[in-house]
């Protein structure tokens, strides 16, 4: 094969490619369009624009304000925000706390049992939520927490995942800077906080990352436990949004996911270069 035929299968292959990659990108962009666009509609706008597909479908012709007005105004829609602002913060510096700390003595405290320790923490990760409901009412029920914006967040501050992942970057950092810094003089204290947490910012960044988007996204026990409107977070506010026998206002529904989204959105687009080396040095798959 001739140099000039090695370019052009090149070329050929990289058209291909960067098209097979924008049919991705339009697959999966399409609906969250859609749906941006639908929040900017009248209910009647929405149903007469569904069909047939046009690009009507995506660009609101007589675009209105008036589901995030009902949102912000009649819903209360940023409190919910708010809340779940709250309940986020509290998890992602309770993960960072706990996570942080037992991945340290899971990989610089030599005892006996630790990997059995290890794979008994991970064994819990299998547990689905739904069948930890029932048990967490119970225990926040007899702390007298329930309905409080503390009791969402603080069942899930021990992070399985989050030990797994930043234990994977603990390991990865050489035993030699730990005897280095003991030579020193330091202790296990001075060790954690000069020494290790310096090396794994990335991880660190990475587990608020993900802690943070499961908080956010989290609705089944938020459902459970809060029965204050004022404290509902996100999520709930907008499921419980239609009051019983009501017919949905997709809409307003459309317009509360593109609020619900919104935060997220911005987080990723300031994190996701911490997020991807997170995941790509740490070993998982």
């Amino acid at each position: 094969m001739t140099q000039e035929q090695s370019k052009a299968t090149r070329r050929t292959r990289w058209v291909w490619g960067t098209l097979v990659m924008a049919v991705i990108v339009i697959i999966f962009l399409l609906p969250y369009l859609w749906m941006v666009a639908s929040s900017f509609k009248s209910q009647t706008d929405i149903f007469a624009d569904v069909t047939p597909l046009s690009w009507r479908t995506f660009l609101p012709i007589n675009a209105t304000l008036e589901n995030f007005a009902i949102l912000f105004g009649e819903r209360g829609i940023g409190r919910a925000l708010a809340n779940s602002f709250i309940i986020a913060l509290i998890q992602v510096g309770g993960a960072m706390v706990t996570c942080t700390l037992a991945a340290y003595a899971l990989t610089r405290i030599p005892f006996r049992g630790r990997g059995v320790v290890f794979a008994l923490i991970l064994v819990t990760f299998m547990l689905p939520t739904e069948a930890l409901v029932v048990p967490l009412y119970s225990v926040a029920s007899s702390l007298s927490l329930e309905d409080t914006l503390l009791v969402v967040a603080l069942p899930w501050v021990a992070n399985v995942f989050g030990l797994f992942l930043l234990r994977q970057h603990f390991e990865e950092i050489p035993i030699a800077l730990d005897e280095a810094a003991r030579l020193d003089g330091a202790g296990h204290a001075r060790i954690f906080w000069s020494v290790i947490l310096p090396n794994v910012k990335t991880a660190i960044a990475t587990l608020g990352l993900i802690v943070f988007l499961f908080s956010w996204n989290a609705f089944l026990w938020p459902l459970v436990i809060i029965q204050s409107p004022e404290n509902q977070p996100i999520q709930v506010a907008i499921a419980q949004s239609v009051a019983p026998g009501e017919l949905p206002n997709w809409g307003l529904n459309f317009a509360g996911a593109v609020v619900a989204t919104i935060p997220l959105i911005i987080l990723f687009l300031f994190l996701q270069r911490y997020f991807v080396k997170g995941l790509a040095t740490s070993g998982l798959k």
